[in-house]
């Protein structure tokens, strides 16, 4: 590049006035300076891959987006981690899918593979464990269902175990019951983890695991009474195969169910070995992951287009006898990017500690012991809920801070916006994920009146006054006195649900009605539960770190600009139940934008510790070195609209109307002469 624009000076003016060490941040965003390191090792080993280097995605249609993921998948599993000595077990494995940017068999390895340790026998799981690892079959996880979702209760496949060939027959008894989402089902799986209603002599034994071979290993070709395919375009996901299966009459032999649970003998005979709630663990699994990769990471994406974008478009006057500024002088738009900003960093704190836990719950269930897993699946579910609502919409205000640039795939936002919208639904429906929480918390508020309760619900323990003590901005920099007035508020809600609930129940409606008439409280309590948990979480994080203290008033700052930002959102919430009063949720609103024209100068540094790679990252808004508009331009031209000067379908369909309009304009200019 000759010399530098415009744009290019404007950001590297930025990085020279950052308060902090940027490298340090990272560090701690990855969790150690040695997991950088490991980081950025996978990222340039495979942006610098002849297969695997850089290859614009956004232009391709979505069959060749397809094609071109299996492609790049198969080559990174099959030639380059055995090449590096990289497995799903290495310390590198958590960082492939981030330096891949499309990958295929995420449901593969993600969902179908772990499934065969969590509900498999060890001769199970060591069977088809040694299959799907090697790519020798490619497998599914098959549970949501047309008409029913992932509501286990109502799923309607059935397996009915017929003694004389020691075979389960599935089938699906009507359309509503076909499987109706898996990833990879639809023209990749050969193999689907399949839950079904087990039925044994006309008796019914609830949800089990069932191994189903639904392809051909030869060619490929469904078997008989398998109907499969892809379930069509989506709003994203282009390079998943999405997939609908129909069984009628398949039959799986006596060894293909999952046998760590429950196993059924040659005769019939059905024992119980574990509990069912085990089948919640891989759910709680599942939305363990999902949180990091599907939420945290495109968020932080998001966020680094749109500041970057932001401190180098230059538009208006601030005052009107100097030159145009970057938009991120404007406090409106700090006021849209900033919260965003600190979201994703509240979000990686989190959706770590509840990895920690994870951890902590799967060394104790090996000895048995499940004692946490209502408590955890509780805080997933509404992690998984609140997360993706909030990550979703912050996404899409950046896409809109960014103007009509941001409306362009060339931003990569879009992509980023409509990726993260399915993050409300899959992997339970944020509204069934809230009162899975809310049921939880009842079963606590009720607790809570005679028992000392410990966990993530320790709070509704405390007896002492819910008002907060704020009364000067700085004391709404203290996060100590945020956590409390979260606190106060999850305490105070809580509590107002459960004796909503009480009182339909004593007025003679059923559980499950009383439950239905008061659901909209329910969801507000378990939503100020998470908020609480978010706050607390990131907040005492920021607290216990040792590192250096610009970096430290960094993070305070950014804890502090969520709570903030979120009392501000709803004000209403926290005055209606005494936790402030209209004159501190002023102040509240002041100490906000305050902090807001404190962090302006650093939000490029901030959001460039998330540290990903322009090929990563694959925009034009949000390259590294603020060239937006030369990279538009030349993004542009790389469309397959340009790749001739004249695009010879539409024109053969206007040619005959433009002629006669040259001869009219022709005979006009001759008349004239």
């Amino acid at each position: 590049m000759a010399s530098m624009t415009t744009e290019m000076k404007l950001i590297d003016m930025e990085r020279k006035n950052i308060s902090f060490s940027v490298e340090e941040l990272t560090n701690i965003i990855d969790g150690s300076r040695e997991e950088t390191a490991i980081r950025r090792r996978v990222e340039h080993i495979i942006e610098n891959d002849p297969v695997l280097k850089h290859k614009s995605l956004l232009h391709m249609s979505r069959e060749e987006r397809f094609t071109e993921s299996i492609r790049r998948t198969v080559y990174f599993l099959k030639t380059l981690c055995p090449r590096m000595g990289w497995t799903s077990q290495s310390r590198e494995a958590r960082y492939f899918e981030r330096a891949l940017k499309e990958r295929s068999f995420v449901v593969h390895s993600g969902a179908f593979v772990p499934s065969m340790k969590s509900f498999g026998t060890k001769e199970q799981a060591e069977k088809w464990h040694k299959l799907a690892a090697n790519l020798n079959i490619i497998g599914t996880y098959a549970q949501t269902e047309l008409g029913h979702g992932t509501f286990l209760r109502g799923l309607e496949t059935v397996a009915t175990y017929d003694r004389a060939t020691q075979e389960f027959v599935i089938n699906c008894p009507r359309i509503s019951a076909m499987k109706w989402w898996p990833g990879e089902m639809g023209k990749s799986a050969n193999h689907v983890f399949l839950m079904a209603e087990l039925v044994i002599d006309g008796k019914k034994y609830g949800m089990h695991g069932f191994m189903v071979q639904i392809r051909d290993l030869t060619t490929h070709e469904p078997l008989p009474g398998v109907t499969v395919g892809d379930i069509g375009t989506k709003v994203s996901f282009e390079t998943v195969d999405n997939g609908f299966l129909y069984l009628q009459s398949v039959r799986v032999p006596r060894e293909n169910l999952l046998s760590k649970l429950a196993q059924v003998a040659p005769d019939g005979t059905y024992t119980k070995k574990a509990s069912d709630r085990l089948m919640y663990g891989s759910m709680v699994r599942l939305r363990v992951g999902l949180l990091g990769s599907e939420v945290v990471m495109p968020l932080s994406k998001a966020c680094t287009i749109a500041v970057r974008y932001s401190a180098v478009r230059r538009q208006g006057l601030l005052d009107p006898n100097k030159d145009e500024v970057p938009v991120l002088n404007y406090v409106s738009q700090q006021h849209k990017l900033l919260p965003q900003v600190a979201t994703a960093y509240v979000a990686n704190f989190a959706s770590k500690q509840l990895i920690k836990m994870y951890v902590i719950f799967l060394k104790k269930v090996d000895s048995g012991d499940i004692e946490q897993l209502p408590e955890l699946h509780a805080l997933s579910a509404g992690l998984k809920a609140m997360l993706t609502e909030q990550s979703t919409m912050g996404a899409e205000i950046l896409r809109r801070a960014c103007g009509g640039h941001g409306y362009s795939y060339g931003s990569g936002l879009p992509f980023i916006v409509n990726r993260m919208l399915a993050s409300c639904t899959y992997e339970g429906e944020n509204t069934v994920m809230y009162l899975q929480c809310a049921r939880y918390l009842m079963k606590c508020a009720d607790k809570a009146r005679d028992k000392k309760l410990t966990g993530t619900v320790a709070y509704l323990n405390d007896s002492s006054s819910g008002v907060c003590p704020a009364r000067t901005s700085d004391d709404f920099l203290s996060l100590n006195i945020l956590m409390k007035c979260y606190e106060n508020r999850a305490k105070c809600v809580i509590q107002q649900a459960a004796s909503k609930l009480q009182q339909k129940i004593r007025s003679g409606l059923p559980m499950h009605n009383a439950w239905n008439m008061v659901a909209p409280f329910l969801i507000r309590a378990a939503k100020e539960h998470i908020m609480q948990y978010l706050v607390e979480t990131s907040c005492k994080f920021v607290n216990d770190l040792t590192c250096s203290d610009p970096v430290k008033k960094i993070l305070t700052q950014l804890c502090a600009l969520y709570a903030l930002h979120h009392i501000n959102n709803s004000p209403g919430d926290f005055i209606t139940n005494g936790c402030l009063n209209s004159a501190q949720c002023d102040i509240a609103h002041d100490t906000e934008v305050y902090l807001l024209g404190i962090l302006r100068p650093d939000a490029v540094g901030i959001v460039d510790a998330f540290d990903f790679t322009d090929d990563i990252l694959q925009s034009c808004l949000g390259a590294y070195d603020g060239n937006v508009y030369e990279r538009l331009f030349e993004w542009a031209k790389e469309a397959p609209m340009n790749r001739t000067e004249v695009h010879q379908d539409s024109y053969q369909l206007l040619r005959p109307y433009l002629h006669k309009g040259r001869d009219v304009l022709e005979g006009a200019a001759k008349s004239k002469l």
